[in-house]
């Protein structure tokens, strides 16, 4: 135990006595030890690694901010963790202003022959508004059905958050928008997040924490949060969820989907994940276990099915 916790530590015991207060700082002091452990040596980053592979961070308090390091959402150096979180945050509250929008707010401030309800006009405020209606409604469609099981998925502030995280991402991406499973890759980043700022908050209340944990730990930038990690796994994912168009090559065009003798789970507009996915049924399931690969070929159950969660666990 350091010195000043040891002071902090005496001081509550004298002035409180045993008991619950004892209890409280205990807490506190573990907490701030598994920050220690976890980020002060000049190496943690290939250590936080390791203990990411070896599943040791299973139960940790920080387990968002060893994520976002992993995802690079973080930058190595220390010294930038602020600065960098309050960049992300800022670049997210603008994309959401930018792409959130209410037409009715701008009626005063917009031609009316163009921003009306009816309006065709690709410019038009409500023709936008329309279009990011039939795209959110979409949305809520999967994040309705996300994680069932789980009481946090059913609150309906989590499910905005959630939506609103997703839209914002088709919308900086309109080549790729939004596909079915992007809100499964989203919920575990925003349940680890939530966990972590509950964590925090329970050992903020018998002492103050230092500057970077405020700061990464914030309750209030989950939404903001969630979004640069999501962003930033999506650079990793973007290829799973892509879909192959036909491309105009010398004046002919191309199916590049075009797969010879596929199976019906071979065709279809994500190939890569396709590919993947069969690999490891094909491949890797039938040297490890033969038995599962013949039950799975038996039941005709594609790796579709599974495959996206195995794909998560590498």
């Amino acid at each position: 135990m350091s010195k000043k916790l040891n002071i902090v530590f005496t001081k509550y015991v004298l002035k409180k006595g045993t008991g619950r207060t004892v209890s409280f700082l205990t807490d506190h002091i573990q907490f701030q030890r598994e920050w220690d452990d976890l980020f002060v040596d000049s190496n943690y980053l290939a250590r936080i690694r390791q203990a990411g592979v070896s599943g040791r961070l299973r139960s940790s308090r920080f387990r968002s901010v060893c994520w976002k390091l992993y995802l690079e959402a973080l930058p190595e150096d220390k010294s930038q963790w602020i600065n960098k979180s309050r960049e992300l945050r800022a670049q997210y509250e603008k994309i959401k202003e930018t792409h959130i929008t209410n037409p009715r707010k701008a009626a005063g401030q917009q031609d009316l022959m163009v921003n009306n309800p009816l309006s065709q006009d690709e410019g038009s405020l409500w023709n936008k508004f329309f279009q990011d209606k039939e795209l959110k409604s979409m949305i809520k469609q999967d994040v309705l059905r996300t994680f069932p099981e789980i009481r946090y998925f059913q609150d309906e502030d989590v499910r905005a958050k959630l939506t609103d995280i997703l839209f914002c991402y088709a919308r900086e991406n309109e080549q790729l928008l939004y596909k079915q499973g992007m809100h499964e890759l989203l919920a575990p980043i925003v349940f680890v997040l939530h966990c972590d700022h509950q964590a925090f908050q329970h050992a903020s209340e018998t002492a103050a924490p230092s500057e970077e944990m405020k700061c990464l730990l914030n309750p209030e930038y989950l939404e903001h949060d969630a979004y640069a990690m999501f962003s930033q796994l999506m650079e990793t994912a973007e290829p799973w969820f892509s879909s192959f168009e036909r491309q105009v090559r010398k004046g002919k065009e191309e199916m590049l989907t075009s797969i010879p003798f596929a199976r019906p789970q071979d065709s279809g507009p994500s190939v890569a994940i396709v590919t993947k996915v069969n690999r490891i049924q094909d491949q890797l399931v039938k040297k490890h276990d033969v038995e599962l690969h013949m039950h799975l070929n038996r039941l005709e159950i594609a790796p579709q099915i599974y495959g996206m969660y195995v794909t998560l666990a590498f």
